[in-house]
């Protein structure tokens, strides 16, 4: 998918209706109803309807009303990756969403600042999967690779891993709102392009 504007969201793992969450992730809320309440407050503070949003997975531990009113009051045009606790046809028969992703996507957005860059024709790519991956497609070029599903746990194991051009998205790391392309942008500029196939060595 190719996008001409950047309006492009990024987040993951609200886990709805999930008590331990709370306390595993250290999350700032009493409670689940408090923790819906200020997800979707803060969501719909810089989401207008339309932004694009790409939700990386591990949407709800409920499958009931409280998570058909929660995903139906978020604005935006939501494209859904699946996690590890969701299913196909529950996340199917909501209705909400734009596309629905098994396993992953790629989209490319259109960066003026990649004019020079290798193979961009002005396009940033991004790899976005629920799981972090070692390798994705065209990482010595630049390409980006955003995942969800570790709660930031990965960030304290594996430094070297997160200086690539690479971020888990889970919204307890990233303030439980949606992160802007070009807030990701910024991050990114300060990684560094490093290879771990062989693809760096086979262009030259």
């Amino acid at each position: 998918m190719k996008y001409e504007k950047q309006n492009i969201f990024f987040i993951s793992d609200f886990h709805i209706g999930h008590k331990n969450v709370i306390k595993f992730d250290g999350r700032p809320f009493d409670n689940v109803d408090e923790m819906h309440v200020e997800l979707l407050k803060r969501w719909n503070d810089i989401i207008t309807d339309n932004d694009i949003v790409y939700y990386l997975g591990d949407l709800a531990f409920c499958r009931d009303e409280t998570t058909k009113w929660f995903i139906y009051s978020l604005k935006g045009k939501i494209n859904y990756i699946l996690g590890n606790h969701d299913r196909m046809k529950d996340i199917v028969k909501f209705g909400r969403f734009d596309n629905i992703h098994e396993y992953g996507t790629e989209i490319f957005i259109k960066d003026d600042d990649n004019k020079g860059a290798r193979g961009s024709d002005g396009y940033q790519q991004i790899i976005m999967t629920h799981y972090p991956i070692l390798s994705w497609n065209r990482a010595h070029y630049g390409s980006w690779h955003l995942h969800g599903h570790c709660h930031g746990s990965l960030m304290k194991y594996n430094q070297d891993y997160y200086k690539r051009k690479v971020m888990d998205v889970g919204c307890n790391v990233i303030n439980y709102t949606p992160i802007s392309y070009q807030e990701v942008k910024n991050i990114m500029n300060k990684k560094s392009i490093s290879v771990v196939d062989n693809h760096g060595d086979e262009e030259k």
